[in-house]
């Protein structure tokens, strides 16, 4: 191999490979460390209602995102669930039981609410093999 494919087989793809695989590894640890976070943060509880419910077309199947409000100390929350799930739990106007932080009641979660995991191990497993492959690209070139 000459000096230019060595540098693109053997830091240009590797890069490649290890920031992509990087972006998908984290987005995958970040659900997993929220999720258990919120378990041991939010310890006050009250009652909320589901004030939408959106739908997005999936091949054959559908992901649901809820939009949930409660109140604290006066003040009215609203909180949008950004990672959706498949089954469809709650419909608009359910009265739910909120788990929130006291010292920040925009942290919270819907007790109960079970959310589609598989899309969070894929990214997390696919992040990590991406990285392994580049990491083992960029090794085979530079020493083999």
């Amino acid at each position: 191999m000459n000096l230019n494919q060595t540098i693109i087989y053997g830091m240009i793809f590797p890069l490649i490979f290890c920031s992509v695989g990087s972006l998908f590894a984290r987005k995958g640890y970040v659900y997993f460390k929220t999720k258990k976070d919120k378990k041991r943060r939010c310890l006050a509880k009250t009652e909320g209602k589901i004030v939408s419910v959106s739908a997005m077309r999936m091949n054959r199947s559908s992901a649901y995102f809820y939009t949930y409000e409660y109140e604290v100390n006066h003040d009215i929350l609203t909180i949008e669930i950004n990672f959706g799930t498949t089954s469809r739990q709650f419909r608009e106007g359910d009265q739910v039981e909120i788990w929130y932080d006291k010292s920040n009641p925009k942290y919270s979660y819907i007790d109960g609410y079970k959310e589609g995991i598989l899309a969070a191990v894929v990214s997390l497993v696919a992040g990590i093999i991406a990285i392994l492959i580049g990491l083992y690209v960029g090794m085979f070139v530079w020493f083999c």
